[in-house]
């Protein structure tokens, strides 16, 4: 009678111990796939928030006779920082003032002070959602690998699963590549290239002479 009441309790305790352990894999997955799905979104928004600042642009400066990919290509590097500290508005000051004018050599200078402007407020609109990325990549790092158990429980649900997704027009990553993509900081070429290589062409400057080796 007593084993029967000892083998009886271990199966209960047992019982319990698989009920509470599914029950946490259940919580931990769906915690898991809302930060992921959320990521997901933000990956997007900070790609969309690119193609915005550069299609809005020509109506809000009133220059769409300007429009070109040269122009594109130096608006989404300077909100990108290519031209960080060198927004200068007065002539021949600055990196950004000399791509500019070697793209648009007649540009009235008046409209130069409006791109300045339109600039450093899509570039700290960017800067934002670059950070709100990173902190949201942080948070999602440190739910994977706090905890004593939980990192194994993490682990055995498989994340990053498939679910992750950095989409880039067409091509899409996933899982670990895809974590791996989204931590690639932005810096300069065009928005697709940009976001899949996290590399920075230079921009040639007017006048300058290239170094010798």
């Amino acid at each position: 009678m007593n084993k029967g009441l000892i083998f009886g309790g271990i199966a209960v305790g047992v019982l319990l111990l698989i009920i509470i352990g599914l029950a946490s894999c259940s919580s931990t997955k769906s915690e898991g796939v809302r930060m992921e799905q959320a990521l997901n979104a933000q990956y997007l928004d900070n790609q969309n928030e690119l193609s915005s600042y550069t299609s809005t642009f020509y109506e809000t400066i009133g220059v769409a006779n300007l429009k070109s990919d040269k122009m594109d290509k130096i608006l989404t590097e300077a909100v990108k920082g290519r031209y960080e500290g060198h927004t200068s508005a007065q002539p021949g000051q600055g990196q950004l003032f000399s791509a500019i004018t070697e793209a648009y050599p007649n540009l009235d200078l008046k409209l130069y002070d409006k791109i300045v402007d339109f600039i450093k407020s899509g570039r700290e609109a960017y800067k934002q959602k670059q950070s709100k990325l990173l902190d949201m990549l942080r948070q999602y790092d440190t739910w994977r690998n706090d905890g004593l158990f939980h990192p194994s429980i993490v682990r055995f649900l498989g994340f990053p699963s498939q679910n992750l997704e950095a989409r880039i027009g067409t091509t899409v990553k996933r899982g670990e590549e895809a974590r791996n993509q989204m931590y690639l900081i932005v810096l300069t070429d065009s928005t697709v290239d940009a976001y899949q290589t996290g590399r920075q062409n230079p921009l040639p400057i007017p006048g300058a002479t290239p170094d010798k080796k």
